[in-house]
């Protein structure tokens, strides 16, 4: 009898023992996510993801098989949307917009969770989006954040949630060597609509590349749109929304604002005196298969005042000790390393007004979503990964900036110098996983920290922001998707086609009232009532 009892105790513990590597060795749960990425990764150079699953594992008790999934940002739309009718999409990609999101949601292609599901798998970020961010600087916003996530009750993305998400960006870049040889210094650089004009015309008429050639022209397409800022309007022209704004009460789109007729006249004006690229609607600035932010003409010499890209993207090489922004970089490799370029002042209209439109903190267009064929147990895994990189710094770093000494060095300031080039990085599967984390940036005090708080370049476009007419501020009067923004897609077309027709010359001024009945006939009414409503709503 006793023998048989240890037998059989034996046999238990033997049973037991079997169980152990078979508990070990459990699948791991595969995940595929297609985040924004700067160039394909190379699986067989990639040495991040597995750190992160390995970092997931042993810390967490996460166990999964993470597949990055490169899609190019320029065709993301479409190569997305043909994967989706196919059934191949990835778990987790991106929103792209809110418009994208709301026809995600409509087909039934994405998620949606309850919001004490997401609080339960994903405690800390939720606690951090609730007070507000890193400081609770963003505590004002935070109704605004669990709008922006909700569709029907239900919400569907996890917004960006960060502080730079409404900071001026822009300001006009001119080019050094011309406002030389024009004898114009930062002092007199233009200040108001009718200076700015004026310089233009002497971009355009006193030869300031001294070639003796007739071949230069003031501006193009994003120094042309800067001037609608000078009436208080943020203009999509071409081939994007406009902005909302708020007359006597009402909401305006500032494609049919009375304002907007004003800056289409002095635009007419302006191309048929030659002032304006002729080319400014297919022209030199942003170039098909370069860098989206590089004004090709004003770099190359073909204008001489460009709008394209931010103060960072002509961040100077002392603020970060490193080889500059991104078009800082080609503007020295095309006209020297002596080469300059100036910022600029928004040009002020009649009423004082000025300035480039601003966005707000809460935004969806870099945020992930999650495809409406994984199981709600695969969902709140996601979220529990979400949950550890907002609270494992270790696990986060890796991630984001890879092995320190081979990738990225510590900086004294609490910010990294990376040691490869983005597409470089990509490669190897550094940001490889950042829809996992969040959008560009992790839920937690480091990470904002090393995005914002602590970043050089953040502070020197700031210290750029607290001056006069600098200081960018138009904002949409309206921040959520209306119901039926499908509509905007015609009403673009309606507005560009017209504009470049007026300010050509092939349409007279005179039919700006024919326009506006086009425009609202075509949906414009509809839609302009719904902001109406939304606003009468919020106020």
């Amino acid at each position: 009898m006793k023998g048989s009892r240890i037998l059989a105790l034996a046999l238990a513990v033997m049973m037991v023992m079997a169980l152990v590597p078979a508990m070990a060795e459990e699948e791991p749960v595969k995940i595929s996510v297609a985040s924004y990425m700067f160039g394909p990764i190379d699986n067989e150079r990639d040495v991040i993801t597995p750190l992160v699953e390995q970092q997931l594992k042993e810390k967490h008790g996460i166990n999964v098989d993470i597949e990055v999934v490169y899609i190019e940002q320029a065709n993301y739309a479409e190569i997305l949307n043909t994967r989706l009718a196919g059934g191949t999409a990835p778990d987790v990609f991106l929103a792209q917009s809110a418009t994208t999101l709301n026809t995600y949601y409509d087909q039934g292609l994405i998620k949606s969770w309850d919001e004490e599901f997401f609080k339960e798998n994903a405690p800390d970020v939720y606690a951090f989006v609730m007070g507000g961010a890193a400081y609770g600087d963003l505590a004002g916003d935070v109704e605004a954040w669990k709008k922006a996530s909700l569709k029907d009750g239900k919400m569907v993305v996890i917004p960006s949630f960060k502080p730079d998400g409404s900071m001026p960006y822009k300001t006009l870049i001119y080019r050094g060597d011309w406002l030389d040889k024009l004898g114009v210094t930062e002092e007199t650089l233009p200040k108001t609509v009718d200076e700015f004009v004026a310089l233009m015309g002497r971009f355009t008429k006193e030869d300031p590349d001294g070639n003796g050639a007739d071949d230069t022209y003031g501006c193009s397409l994003t120094a042309m749109k800067a001037l609608f800022g000078s009436y208080g309007l943020a203009t999509g022209f071409t081939g994007s929304e406009s902005y909302w704004v708020v007359r006597d009460g009402q909401v305006v789109s500032s494609d049919v604002a009375p304002e907007a007729k004003e800056v289409i006249a002095t635009l007419a004006a302006m191309y048929a005196d030659g002032l304006i690229d002729p080319e400014f609607v297919a022209g030199k600035e942003s170039v098909e298969g370069s860098y989206w932010a590089i004004s090709h003409g004003m770099v190359n010499g073909l204008y001489g005042v460009s709008a394209n890209a931010s103060i960072d993207h002509y961040r100077l090489k002392e603020v970060m000790g490193d080889d500059g922004g991104r078009c800082a970089q080609e503007y020295w490799a095309v006209n020297g390393p002596d080469s300059t370029f100036v910022y600029g002042p928004w040009p002020a209209g009649p009423n004082g007004d000025y300035g480039w439109q601003v966005g707000n903190p809460v935004a969806v267009s870099e945020s992930a979503v999650y495809n409406a064929d994984m199981s709600d147990e695969k969902l709140a895994l996601i979220f529990k990964i979400l949950n550890a990189f907002a609270t494992d710094d270790e696990l986060y770093m890796t991630a984001f900036a890879g092995i320190e000494g081979t990738h990225y060095e510590k900086q004294e300031n609490g910010t990294i110098k990376r040691l490869m080039g983005n597409e470089e990085l990509n490669a190897v599967g550094v940001w490889g996983v950042r829809s996992l984390y969040g959008n560009d940036r992790a839920f937690s005090q480091l990470a904002y920290d090393m995005a914002f708080y602590k970043d050089p370049s953040i502070a020197n476009r700031l210290n750029w922001f607290k001056k006069d007419q600098y200081n960018s501020y138009i904002q949409n009067a309206v921040t959520e998707t209306l119901p039926s923004a499908d509509l905007f897609a015609e009403l673009n077309t309606i507005r560009d086609e017209a504009w470049v027709a007026m300010i050509r010359g092939e349409r007279s001024l005179d039919t700006w009232d024919e326009y506006v009945q086009s425009w609202l006939a075509a949906g414009g009414q509809t839609l302009t009532d719904e902001a109406n409503a939304w606003y009468a709503a919020k106020n």
